[in-house]
């Protein structure tokens, strides 16, 4: 099937390039360009679709944001909510999607199952780190396949260490949250002593790490650490803070690890006065639903909410649309990042792909991931929007701290008790 697209490409684009022989034009860069590796490009036949894929949790409020608004943003090709499908340069978008569960080995498949449609040009995702970082971050870049994901906050999968070519995210970098959380443990709460549950991954050890180096150095003591396995107990983890109570206990984590464990640290009598701090991950309807009345004064970090509603696009088409559309309101904090997401990748494959005599188109992935590197000031729903080579997008956040039951996952108006903006530049030390 790879050949026959290889040699369609090139007789096609041959036949054009003859028209004005010589003479530079479009499609003969594209043929040349494509001629360098069978996984440069795809080519878009008359009536047939765009490829793209999702490879989300799709049993968690984050990976059903990101799928939800994904069908949004195909829907809003043609400018307007309305439930019927846009086009894209005069080709419908036949989304493909697969799960990923959160784990490494579920992520590497996933991004399996999708490579085995040749013609798939871009995927949103993932919706966990450990599902990314040396797994299908890994396998599609591989293949020249660019993957934007809305929810992995991990510094590693941005790190230029460790950054795959073709991963890129829209959301927040953790080292962020992680000195923002520190911020508003040491001034708002008064903590002199922290610690940190975590499980051994891309995104849960690696965000528990950024707070208690930034707690340090906000003259904070990092004295118990305990580590679980996902979706495993949280026994031992709790009892090594109970072994040396802090003051507060910060657990980046995800449900249901999350609600296991603030059950666990409630119930042990050394950690009564211990405040506890979940991350964004964990700032949804189903710890709330788990812990009932347990789930408050929990306080939850995340992208401060205030922000979206000053948006008038958010708050006057992209909300009700929603609403209507799945009959309540975004369950996670990462449906701003998710719609963000699919729209760059269009932007991106419109000035990136070369269009055909009759309609067809011809789809360079190495292309598609330049243009994403032209983004420069996009005014996304989620935030302004500049992507640099190491795959961030988003320079800035304002991380926001609120405090059960008043999240705006529950709540829409819920007013922080804590709200800090910080760029990339700052908290890297180079601000």
């Amino acid at each position: 099937m790879r050949a026959r697209i290889a040699l369609a490409v090139g007789a096609i684009v041959a036949a054009v390039g003859l028209v004005a022989c010589g003479t530079p034009n479009p499609e003969r860069a594209a043929r040349q360009e494509c001629a360098q590796s069978k996984d440069a490009c795809v080519l878009v036949g008359v009536g047939r679709p765009i490829y793209l894929g999702t490879l989300l949790l799709e049993t968690d409020p984050a990976g059903i944001d990101a799928k939800r608004s994904a069908q949004m943003a195909v829907d809003y090709l043609d400018g307007v909510f309305d439930g019927v499908d846009g086009e894209l340069m005069g080709h419908s978008i036949a989304v493909l999607a697969e799960d990923e569960d959160c784990t490494p080995k579920g992520g590497i498949a996933g991004a399996k199952r999708l490579l085995l449609e040749p013609d798939l040009v871009a995927v949103i995702g993932t919706t966990c780190s450990a599902a990314a970082q040396d797994a299908a971050a890994t396998e599609l870049s591989r293949r020249s396949v660019l993957m934007i994901s809305p929810s992995n906050t991990s510094p590693k999968l941005t790190d230029p260490a460790t950054h795959e070519r073709f991963y890129f995210r829209t959301v927040f970098n953790d080292l962020i949250q992680g000195a923002v959380v520190a911020d508003f443990a040491r001034e708002k709460l008064g903590a002199r002593t922290a610690g940190v549950i975590s499980v051994p991954d891309a995104y849960s050890k690696v965000l528990g790490d950024a707070f208690a180096k930034a707690f340090w150095g906000a003259g904070g003591r990092v004295i118990a650490r305990g580590s679980m396995r996902f979706r495993g107990s949280p026994d031992r983890a709790v009892a090594a803070l109970a072994a040396n109570p802090p003051q507060v206990a910060f657990l980046p984590l995800f449900e249901p690890d999350c609600s296991r464990t603030v059950k666990a640290i409630k119930a042990t009598p050394a950690l009564s006065g211990t405040k506890i701090i979940v991350s964004e991950a964990c700032q949804s309807p189903l710890l709330v639903r788990a812990l009932g009345e347990q789930a408050a004064g929990v306080y939850a970090s995340g992208p401060d909410a205030s922000d979206l509603r000053q948006g008038a696009f958010y708050r006057q088409a992209y909300l009700p649309a929603y609403r209507k559309a799945f009959g309540e309101n975004p369950p996670s904090v990462f449906h701003a990042p998710a719609f963000d997401a699919v729209n760059l990748l269009f932007g991106a494959i419109r000035r990136s792909s070369v269009r055909l005599p009759g309609g067809a188109l011809i789809i360079n992935r190495a292309r598609v991931r330049r243009s994403l590197l032209d983004v420069q000031g996009y005014r996304g729903i989620s935030g302004i929007l500049t992507c640099t080579s190491t795959g961030d997008c988003a320079q800035s956040a304002r991380i926001a701290v609120y405090r059960a039951p008043a999240w705006p996952t529950l709540q829409p108006r819920a007013k922080p008790v804590f709200s800090k903006s910080l760029t990339l530049a700052e908290v890297i030390g180079q601000g």
